[in-house]
């Protein structure tokens, strides 16, 4: 291999740890390949004792065929147990993820922040992106890529289009607006290139199922949001044959921007549930919803449904907000825990002491009732409710005695520790509202006097007495 480029450099930081880089570039003897490598090395402190961390990336380019080939290895002396910095060791073909990891990670930051390597190093990444550019636009056939002014707002970006350019170049793919997104998560396989007129975006459809004019047109314009097209396909499997009727229905671009996670499909089971699920996309707020993106929310929703109609569940999906989706997926997933551990869990109480707490108190004529919680479900019930993390707290059940407090259509939690209250919170985790003080007080002293009280953790309801299982 040729040597086109090189660059070195050290770095000493205020803790007088060492960093370094090495950064080059190579030509084939035939011309064939150009290669990209860099290697950085760093020093840390673990426990007050130096660590080392090396990072190897190198890109090969096949300048007839457009593949390219990534290698990416890291040396972490330290053992980190994080898994970004754990030892590693990749090889891969046209993945263009691992090319956009590379390009910023390997070659624009340098493993380290922006800026990090200064002036100098930025000087010779710019070098080496011209270098490869002079020799990439040489072998480029297509006029539109040929003349093509790079703007990317960082180096990064244009290096990254200027090969997804040259591999599209090469292998006759024709692209679209998202293309540079879309090929890091779907590549058509040839047999659809080649029906779909080598075009990209038809090709990918097609093979997932869901090509139409309707879908072409939409996705061929350009998006702030970027669609996700397993996703998409996710989506439209949902609703059947008649997809289309139901996307025009809800901002379906909006709600598949998010990557999901497997590679299940699920179908809904008649029009009834599909006009509740176009009710809950059009009201989806990502920010409410504990599951994630509504593709990854209902796949997690509907894998349990899957699963627990095995066992004879009929369960419906008339959800039509993102909290009763929450509420809905705490229950079945207690179904499914249920059926895999086989019994269910609860604290037991003396029964004098939870009368004594449960009795109603009554205040200038106003009712409060207070309540204990002692089982999974009211947890998980009054997490839903009050918009909170009760429904993770039953573990803490075995230190703490949890109490919802309630007053016509208000609530708030309560927490008691040997007889003392630890937190009293509203809805959402807001400030008890002040006509709540008063019970309170009355609340509390009821505790105090039994202070000493102890409770158990103890299985029930198991799975063997129940024949409809």
């Amino acid at each position: 291999m040729e040597l086109l480029f090189s660059y070195n450099q050290e770095k000493r930081d205020r803790s007088d740890l060492y960093s370094s880089c090495n950064l080059k570039l190579f030509s084939a003897e035939n011309s064939e390949v150009i290669r990209y490598q860099s290697t950085f090395y760093s020093e840390y402190l673990k426990h007050g004792t130096k660590r080392t961390l090396t990072f190897d990336h190198s890109l090969d380019i096949d300048l007839n065929s457009g593949d390219f080939f990534i290698h990416y290895k890291l040396n972490n002396e330290g053992r980190i147990s994080r898994p970004l910095l754990k030892n590693t060791l990749k090889n891969n073909k046209n993945n263009f993820k691992s090319l956009d990891d590379l390009l910023i990670n390997g070659y624009f930051r340098g493993e380290k922040k922006v800026n990090y390597w200064g002036v100098k190093y930025n000087r010779a990444i710019n070098k080496i992106y011209e270098i490869f550019f002079d020799v990439i636009s040489k072998k480029i056939k297509n006029e539109y890529y040929k003349n093509k002014e790079y703007l990317g707002l960082n180096l990064n970006d244009k290096f990254y289009e200027l090969i997804v350019d040259f591999h599209l170049d090469c292998k006759g793919i024709k692209s679209h607006d998202n293309i540079y997104e879309d090929i890091k998560n779907d590549y058509p396989k040839k047999k659809y290139l080649i029906k779909n007129d080598h075009k990209f975006l038809p090709a990918i459809l097609e093979e997932y199922g869901i090509k139409s004019k309707y879908l072409i047109g939409e996705l061929n314009k350009s998006s702030e949001m970027g669609v996700k097209l397993k996703s998409l396909k996710y989506i439209c499997h949902l609703f059947g044959e008649n997809y289309i009727d139901y996307l025009k229905k809800f901002p379906w671009k909006k709600i598949t921007y998010g990557d999901v996670t497997n590679k299940k499909l699920h179908i809904l089971k008649n029009e009834n549930e599909k006009i509740y699920l176009t009710k809950l996309l059009n009201k989806w707020n990502d920010v409410d919803s504990v599951q994630g993106t509504a593709v990854n929310a209902l796949n997690r929703l509907l894998s349990i449904r899957e699963f627990l109609e095995k066992y004879n569940f009929d369960l419906k999906f008339k959800i039509r907000n993102t909290e009763e989706l929450n509420s809905i997926y705490e229950v079945w997933n207690g179904y499914k825990t249920h059926l895999n551990r086989g019994y269910r869990l609860k604290y037991v109480i003396d029964e004098s002491f939870k009368k004594h707490i449960e009795e109603d108190i009554l205040i200038d004529g106003e009712i409060y009732k207070p309540k204990l919680i002692l089982n999974e479900e009211d947890f998980i019930f009054e997490g839903q409710v009050m918009k909170n993390c009760m429904s993770k707290q039953f573990s803490a059940g075995v230190i703490y005695l949890f109490v919802s407090l309630k007053n016509r259509n208000k609530r708030i939690n309560l927490q008691y520790k040997k007889g003392l209250l630890i937190q009293s919170y509203g809805k959402a985790n807001t400030e008890v509202p002040s006509n709540f003080n008063s019970a309170v007080e009355i609340l509390t002293s009821r505790f105090k006097k039994m202070s000493n009280i102890t409770w158990k953790k103890e299985k029930y309801d198991f799975i063997e007495k129940k024949n409809n299982y």
